[in-house]
Formats: C-alpha cells, sequence, structure tokens
C-alpha cells in the first residue's frame, strides 16, 4: 500500500444521491451505486484503500459546508485519535469546500493531501452568467427554507477573492495539492449541460459542461492530468457521450475507476 491514511470523498453542490441514499440506508455502505461518487468507494476499498463518503450542506455557502466537511472528518477519524491525517479526493465544489476548511480551521497538519477534480478553483463563467439572469431566486429560496447562497460562491469573482484570501496560506501550509480536469466537446457533453458547455466555451475555452479546464487546473505545478470526461462522468456516472468515444459502460467503469485508483496510489504517507 502507498498510503495507510483513508481517503474522504467529497461531494459537489448539489449532490442529487440524497434523494436516493435516505431509502438505502447508512451512506458508508459496501454498495454504493447509487453514491454521489458512483462504485468509486467500493473500487478503492477493493484495492485496500480506506474510503468514506462525506457529507455537507445541499447548495449552501463555502462557509457552512466547510464547517460541515471539517465535523464529517472530525467525527470519521473520532478527533483524528484513529488516523492522525486523511487525504481528500474532491468533486466540483468539494475543492473548494476542501480548501477553505484547511485554512479556516488551520487543518494542514491533519490534510496530507487533497486531490480535486472538475474544481472550479477560479470560478466558473456560468455561475457569473446565470446569477446575472437568476440571482434573485436566491433570497427568495431562503425566504421558503431553501439555502442555495453556495452558487455565489461558484462565481469568477468569488473565487478571485477566495485565492487572494487564502494564496499564501496555500503556499507554505505543507498539504500536497493536485487537480484533475476533464474536457469534451459540445457533441459529447450530457445534453442538459451543452447550453452551459457553450456558455463556458465561449468565455473561457475547453470545459466538461460547468467547469472550464483553466479553472480544474489551477495552478500548473499542482496538475496531474486531462481526462475525455464531462462533469458527471468524473465521478462515475456513464452517459452517450461515453458510448460515442467508444466506451460502453462496463468499459468506461473500469476506466473512470481506474483514474480514482491512479490518484490513490500516487499517495503517501
Amino acid at each position: 500500500m502507498s498510503t495507510s491514511y483513508p481517503f474522504i470523498l467529497a461531494h459537489g453542490i448539489c449532490p442529487i444521491d440524497r434523494i436516493v441514499i435516505p431509502f438505502l440506508g447508512r451512506r458508508n455502505r459496501d454498495d454504493d451505486r447509487f453514491n454521489y461518487f458512483r462504485n468509486i468507494r467500493s473500487a478503492l476499498m477493493d484495492a485496500g484503500f480506506t474510503v468514506f463518503h462525506s457529507r455537507v450542506s445541499w447548495a449552501a455557502e463555502l462557509d457552512r459546508r466547510a464547517q460541515d466537511l471539517k465535523d464529517e472528518i472530525v467525527r470519521i477519524t473520532d478527533y483524528f485519535s484513529k488516523w492522525p491525517r486523511i487525504h481528500i479526493i474532491a468533486h466540483s465544489m468539494g475543492g473548494l469546500d476542501s480548501r477553505w476548511m484547511i485554512y479556516k480551521y488551520r487543518m494542514e497538519m491533519h490534510i496530507a493531501s487533497l486531490t480535486t477534480i472538475g474544481t472550479p478553483h477560479l470560478g466558473t463563467s456560468l455561475a457569473t452568467h446565470r446569477l446575472k439572469r437568476f440571482g434573485g431566486l436566491i433570497p427568495l429560496a431562503g425566504v421558503m427554507g431553501l439555502n442555495i447562497r453556495g452558487f455565489r460562491d461558484l462565481t469568477q469573482e468569488a473565487c478571485r477573492k477566495l485565492n487572494r484570501r487564502i494564496g499564501d496560506f496555500e503556499e507554505h501550509n505543507g498539504v500536497l495539492y493536485r487537480t484533475v480536469a476533464g474536457v469534451q466537446p459540445l457533441d459529447r457533453i450530457c445534453f442538459f449541460m451543452r447550453s452551459g458547455h457553450k456558455i463556458i466555451w465561449d468565455a473561457e475555452g475547453e470545459n466538461d459542461g460547468l467547469v472550464s479546464l483553466k479553472s480544474a487546473k489551477w495552478k500548473r505545478r499542482y496538475f496531474l492530468k486531462k481526462i475525455d470526461a464531462d462533469h458527471f462522468n468524473q465521478i462515475g456516472m456513464w452517459n452517450r457521450g461515453q458510448a460515442k468515444a467508444g466506451r460502453d459502460k462496463k468499459t468506461f467503469e473500469k476506466w473512470i475507476q481506474g483514474i480514482y485508483l491512479e490518484i490513490a496510489r500516487g499517495l503517501k504517507d
């Protein structure tokens, strides 16, 4: 084994598995076909790694989600008595949650590494564009008891502020940062992300339907690899776009699980 530390899987802004999981029991069950990270935990566990799903507030603001993630990690590690350090693999907004958590709660001594997949480290022009048109729905949703303020934290301006605030800290905190970015052409993007792909393409270039290549790469020295995957392929979700690339469902699942295994095997204590 390359590392004895456990892995925490940190999800994105709107985990759709929340609708299903309550009917299936606990989140860290062996059968993870219906989890946000589809069949990823089980593939890593089969390879000998210790892995846990985490859970943070659905679509809430970054500050709230970072606190939730910290609480989850503390619970899983029993205040780090079971394991002194952990690795995080985060998808989409989960990467921003993790970065802010490490900074705000000064958890750098407990986080060995953070690998992000499809995280908008520089924000996404799609959030900027959509909030200009529909931003008024956020306070309205709040009146109805639904906190979706997290969408504001995905804009380019919000991420510029985040990066300015914590950039120096991240340069010297000892955490190993790595990034993975997904890219696909428009004709292979999942159909409900195609309008987003066009918006991001015009503003930022290559993207995965929700996040640009440039934003997901973040800093060149952190960049691990670019993969042929739209935003939902990255968490194990197969679609017709992968079929066009010659990957049937079984082949795709083996391939995407291999990406996560490569990430895990590249880490040490």
